[in-house]
């Protein structure tokens, strides 16, 4: 019994190996079964003959081995995994993800991104650290283990990021990097999707409503558009042009405009964010949805069907799994980089359409 281990002499020259070894030997040989209390400091001292920074040194060796856990004022005891109140604290490892505060005041998207990869991460060694931007200056490795980036096109600092060692994951963007990873989307063939249905339910005269973008994610929703009508340009006639970043109550104007010379009998609104200003404007002009004009959006905002006050389609991503799938990436590379392939996976989205 340990009882036997602690009262058998030793020699004061090597006392703390002694120690440190018998320690470990009732631990692992379960001499000293989970969440036993070991000998407190001063009766180690006294026994071994040493000091208490020996005793402390030596203690601390164990709970770096993981084999016991301090409670402050209860003193050490051996670890039991399956008790987290008897495991070693984790090791919580920083993964900078490109949101501020603001985001979530202002953008459903980025909520529900923000709110999936918390969930995901409680279930690993690491945690979430926002951060107003990514740069190489900012991520350095010894400080973060991971990046999950959102929205950011193209990057050259995530390169260099990468190529530091830090596990990077484009979400809802499609990365050539060889280091890089990426969850996404294909837009291009939602969109496609999305305004071939209305065709095959008959409908010829499916207005764009968008603003003109030039980064990629606009761009390959638009194309879907035009691919699903055969076209290059928008129908002049079936383009309601948006201005980019503007007020709500701009875009609802700019729409009740359009709308008051054109009719189409369908609209696509390639992004979410112009959904409500559209339905304003409908309702403005007494606009019967689906009666009058059929509505399909891009991007995952059924929610909103609880309170516009009429049905209508949506492309609904997958977000909840494609963020939890990215988190998990960025556990297995910190935990095993060199046997983690980079990940590069497409989603593919869900009709939601109200027929």
């Amino acid at each position: 019994m340990f009882d036997e281990l602690v009262h058998k002499p030793v020699r004061r020259k090597v006392v703390y190996s002694r120690m440190l070894e018998e320690l470990q030997q009732a631990i692992r040989s379960g001499q000293l079964p989970p969440k036993s209390r070991i000998l407190s400091e001063p009766e180690l001292c006294e026994r071994y003959g040493i000091s208490r920074v020996s005793v402390r040194t030596a203690l601390a060796k164990l709970e770096k081995e993981g084999l016991i856990v301090k409670k402050n004022g209860l003193g050490s005891f051996v670890c039991d995994p399956a008790d987290p109140a008897f495991s070693p604290p984790r090791e919580l490892y920083d993964i900078a993800i490109n949101l501020t505060q603001t985001d979530f005041n202002i953008s459903w998207y980025h909520t529900k991104i923000y709110l999936a990869a918390a969930n995901a991460v409680a279930r690993h060694p690491m945690k979430l650290s926002l951060v107003n931007r990514i740069s190489a200056e900012l991520i350095t490795p010894d400080h973060w283990k991971g990046v999950f980036a959102l929205s950011l096109d193209q990057n050259p600092d995530l390169e260099t990021i990468a190529g530091r060692g830090i596990g990077v994951i484009l979400f809802n963007r499609i990365s050539r990097h060889p280091d890089i990873a990426s969850v996404y989307v294909d837009y291009f063939e939602e969109s496609r999707r999305a305004v071939q249905h209305l065709q095959e339910k008959g409908f010829r005269k499916i207005a764009l409503v968008t603003p003109v973008d030039s980064t990629s994610c606009a761009n390959e929703r638009v194309n879907g558009y035009l691919k699903a009508l055969n076209r290059s340009f928008p129908d002049p006639e079936l383009f309601c042009r948006l201005v980019q970043n503007r007020p709500d109550a701009e875009y609802t104007a700019a729409m009740i405009e359009y709308l008051k010379t054109h009719r189409p009998d369908a609209v696509y609104i390639p992004f979410g964010a112009h959904f409500l200003p559209f339905a304003a404007a409908a309702r403005r002009l007494g606009i019967r949805i689906p009666e009058d004009m059929s509505v399909v959006s891009f991007d995952d905002i059924g929610e909103m069907r609880n309170f516009c006050g009429f049905p209508f389609g949506y492309v609904k991503m997958p977000l909840a799994q494609m963020t939890e799938d990215a988190i998990q990436y960025l556990a297995d590379r910190i935990a095993d980089k060199k046997h983690v392939p980079v990940l590069k996976r497409c989603y593919s989205a869900t009709l939601e359409f109200a027929d």
